[in-house]
């Protein structure tokens, strides 16, 4: 593991797996993003979080320099793009996540969105400028965020929920195949890269195997995820950033914080256990060297 700080300063080369800005749910403010999230458990911490970022895929991230169009309700902003140079932002964290709809292809082959590149070269390019354009230059850690994979339903989602097999599929492709993906990815960029901070955070098995093993078929599916994609409501996402934010901050959430209502009670009446459970997989050195098992 590497070193981490408690004033994050964070720029994310994501997608609606992170940043979910239309959800099909109305929600009050940005629910549906990890950054509320994290801001949320940083407050109640005591920490400084600022986050901004890009929606896009790394066929396009890579079109550099970066083009900042994320901004929260709540959450400061991290860079002023139109008045700022990105080393002037002072950012210190980069978050980066692929497509879910690539691992097909290893990501060393042409990428399926762009035949011209690669999952990992596009990575490197990301990453490089990143380096090459930033103050903290050696204090940046570069955090790969897996998510979860595309369902493969028989019948559209919504209307019709998908079946107990198919979620049980679902759940069994992240913890396998779509894992390993994410494992060897991760490895040929630390590989090639060896001189740069980079840790793994896998959101989405994490996820699964919360869901399949500590709180089984305790949530119905429609109140985490909203369609096939899958996009999640509020409560996935409040999921999705306490991992996020345990692996940047290299500390569980504070054991008196409670997220507000929109977060499923399922999820809020067994808060401590999930806290607990989350720590102690992103423990394991396996989690930060060689993804999630």
């Amino acid at each position: 593991m590497h070193a981490h700080s408690a004033d994050i300063r964070l720029y994310t080369f994501g997608h609606s797996l992170i940043n979910h800005a239309l959800p099909i749910t109305p929600i009050p403010s940005d629910e549906t993003t990890i950054a509320h999230w994290i801001h949320d458990i940083s407050q109640a911490a005591g920490h400084g979080f600022a986050a901004g970022g890009q929606y896009g895929f790394l066929t396009s991230h890579d079109d550099l320099p970066p083009n900042a169009n994320w901004g929260y309700d709540n959450v400061p902003a991290v860079w002023e793009g139109d008045t700022q140079s990105f080393s002037e932002a002072n950012i210190n964290t980069i978050l980066l996540t692929a497509a879910n709809f690539i691992q097909y292809q290893p990501a060393n082959q042409p990428h399926p969105l762009d035949n011209s590149t690669t999952a990992v070269q596009s990575t490197q390019a990301i990453f490089d400028w990143v380096h090459e354009n930033s103050l903290q230059q050696t204090n940046v850690t570069f955090y790969i965020y897996e998510n979860w994979p595309e369902m493969d339903l028989q019948s559209a989602f919504p209307p019709t929920p998908p079946t107990q097999v198919e979620i049980d599929n679902f759940h069994q492709l992240t913890l396998n195949n779509f894992n390993d993906w994410w494992i060897d990815y991760d490895a040929l960029i630390r590989a090639s890269r060896p001189q740069y901070a980079i840790e793994l955070i896998p959101v989405g098995p994490i996820i699964s195997k919360l869901l399949t093993d500590i709180i089984p078929n305790q949530i119905p599916f429609p109140e985490l995820y909203e369609d096939s994609a899958p996009h999640g409501r509020a409560t996935l996402y409040f999921l999705a950033a306490m991992i996020t934010y345990m692996a940047i901050y290299n500390e569980n959430i504070p054991s008196n914080y409670m997220p507000d209502t929109i977060v499923h009670p399922v999820i809020r009446n067994n808060l401590a256990q999930i806290r607990n459970f989350i720590w102690s997989q992103l423990e394991q050195e396996i989690i930060f060297e060689n993804g999630f098992e």
